[in-house]
Formats: structure tokens, C-alpha cells, sequence
């Protein structure tokens, strides 16, 4: 009996940031499927199955500890990345649609909701006490973040309001970046608590191209033109200061690394896409070689970032496999 408040206990330390790597373990799924139609849907529903039980976990900690979490949103870093977990759902709800249309529909709209209000509360507490010190790339993910709904909208019944949250993320993400790149370049580093969100900087760009090309009818060519080019250089960007981040000591931050490397790969497959029904058949060609590399680097950064999780909940586990073996 004393095992079921332990566990309580246990969930309210559940590190946040998991939702990142959830919603990156879902997306990589569905990303692969652009590697040809023998997946047939296989590989997304993977991932949503992979990413579902973590997801579940975080819902537990916020329902069982609403005080964490308030704890949680108020905090500069923390709350700016709690909207993972609702953009998870939503890329889960992609896959869910597959199945069963109405059900997917239903998580679809409670992760939006979830998101706006998680939103609203983060940006409510920053507002109050703003410092321009505070700001992180994470803060990118509540007003921005928003865009994978419309990436992911499992049918078109929400196209309109797709839309319209498209909009608004490329409207926060147009205002907001002037802003963190002058907190980056002129104000003081980075804590070092704070610098794996570096990751994060290159995950705007490729999820406003990936959401565009979503839900866009009539595409306009400039538009793309705009996103691809700092897509491409926000993404290198990160692949350069890869190295030095990556000597940090493990936190669940690093789940930061996962998923806009996912999205920077699967922007550029619909970007391969749109670009061979318009008939620039080379450029297609390209593109749809980089978006092959990219998807290469995200999976191994996905796979070594959960075993990373893994060992982090389960240190015991590997220091038993490490004991060197009796003698006889």
C-alpha cells in the first residue's frame, strides 16, 4: 500500500523536459515516412506508441501536482519549455487520426488548449517581471510551438483555426527573434543550465516552413524563399556549436538537441515535395538529399539522448552492468 504514494512522490520529480523528447521520438516517427512508402505508416506509429507512455507520465505529474507545475511555469526556463507536452499530443493526434478520426480530433483540440494555457500562464509571469537576461531560445516554444498544431492537424475540420495559429506563430516568431539575437550577441552569456536551448534556435524557422506548407493552399514562392535560407543557417548554426554543448554534463535539457533537428529534416522533405510539383525537378533532388542527411543526424541525437534519459532514471542499472566479473 505505502508503494502507490511513493510513487506519487516519485512522479513529481518527473523532469519536464521530457516532453520534448517525446514529441521528438513521435516526430522523428513520422519523418521517416518520408523515406518511401514501405513504411506504410508503420514507423509514425511507432514513434506515437514510443512517445504515448512519457507523455502520459508528464500528464500524471501535472494532474497529481498542480503545485509543481505552477512552480514550474513561473520559472523562466522550466515553463518556457512545458508546451512540449501539448505539442506532443498534437503530433500523436496526427497518427491517432489514422485510426480513429473523432478521438484524434478530441486530443488534437485538448492539446491546443493545453498549450494556449500554458502559454498564456508562462507569458503572464514573464510579463510581471521581465529581464531581458531571462531569455532563453526555449522561450521560442509557447508562442511559436503553437505551429506544430497546424502541422499536425489530424483532419481538415480545424483547417481555419490551424490557420489561424499558424499565423500567429510566425507573427511571434517574426517579433521575437530580432530580440533573442540581441539578448544572445550583446547581453551577458547564457547560465549553463540554459545553453543546451541553444539547440532550440534551430527549430522556428523549419517548423513555420513545415506548418506553411501544411496548411497552406495557394503556397506563395517567397514565403519559402524567406524560411528555407534561415532554416538551413539556423540548423547549421546549432550543428556548429553541437560539439561545445555537447560537453556539458547530462540534464534533461538536452532533450533540447531532439527535436529541431526532426523538424529541420522533415521541413526540408516538404520542401523537396513542393518543389517536384512545381517542376524544379533538380532542386527537389537536392533538397531531398540535405533533408536525407538531416534525418540521419536527428535519429542518432534521438537515439543517444534517450539512452542519455535512460541512464539518467536508471543509474543503477548501468553501474551493475559495469562491475567486472569474480575471478575463479
Amino acid at each position: 500500500m505505502n508503494s502507490i504514494p511513493a510513487l506519487v512522490s516519485r512522479i513529481a520529480h518527473l523532469p519536464s523536459p521530457l516532453g520534448g523528447l517525446a514529441l521528438a521520438i513521435a516526430g522523428l516517427g513520422w519523418s521517416l515516412e518520408n523515406l518511401g512508402p514501405g513504411f506504410n505508416g508503420q514507423a509514425q506509429l511507432m514513434g506515437a506508441l514510443l512517445a504515448t507512455p512519457l507523455l502520459l507520465l508528464l500528464l500524471a505529474k501535472f494532474v497529481l501536482h498542480p503545485r509543481v507545475l505552477w512552480q514550474e511555469l513561473s520559472h523562466p526556463l522550466l515553463g518556457s519549455v512545458l508546451p512540449t507536452f501539448a505539442m506532443g499530443l498534437m503530433t500523436v493526434s496526427n497518427c491517432l487520426g489514422q485510426y480513429a478520426p473523432r478521438v484524434a480530433s478530441g486530443v488534437w483540440t485538448f492539446a491546443v488548449l493545453v498549450h494556449i494555457c500554458f502559454f498564456t500562464l508562462f507569458a503572464g509571469h514573464r510579463l510581471r517581471r521581465f529581464k531581458l537576461t531571462d531569455m532563453a531560445p526555449s522561450w521560442f516554444v509557447p508562442p511559436v510551438g503553437i505551429i506544430v498544431a497546424a502541422f499536425a492537424m489530424p483532419t481538415g475540420a480545424n483547417l481555419a483555426l490551424a490557420q489561424g495559429l499558424l499565423g500567429f506563430g510566425l507573427i511571434s516568431y517574426a517579433l521575437l527573434l530580432p530580440l533573442m539575437l540581441y539578448r544572445l550577441i550583446v547581453c551577458a552569456p547564457l547560465a549553463t543550465a540554459a545553453q543546451p536551448s541553444l539547440a532550440i534556435l534551430a527549430a522556428p524557422a523549419s517548423l513555420s516552413l513545415a506548418g506553411y506548407l501544411s496548411v497552406t493552399q495557394q503556397v506563395n514562392p517567397i514565403v519559402i524563399a524567406l524560411l528555407l535560407p534561415l532554416a538551413l543557417l539556423m540548423t547549421s548554426v546549432v550543428y556548429l556549436a553541437a560539439p561545445t554543448l555537447l560537453r556539458l554534463p547530462f540534464s534533461p535539457g538536452y532533450a533540447a538537441f531532439t527535436f529541431p533537428l526532426v523538424i529541420g529534416a522533415t521541413a526540408l522533405f516538404k520542401v523537396s515535395a513542393w518543389m517536384s510539383a512545381n517542376g524544379m525537378t533538380e532542386l527537389s533532388v537536392t533538397v531531398h538529399d540535405l533533408a536525407l542527411v538531416e534525418l540521419l543526424i536527428a535519429c542518432l541525437t534521438v537515439l543517444w539522448v534517450s539512452i542519455c534519459f535512460f541512464r539518467y532514471f536508471f543509474p543503477t542499472a548501468f553501474a551493475k552492468t559495469r562491475q567486472p566479473t569474480l575471478s575463479t
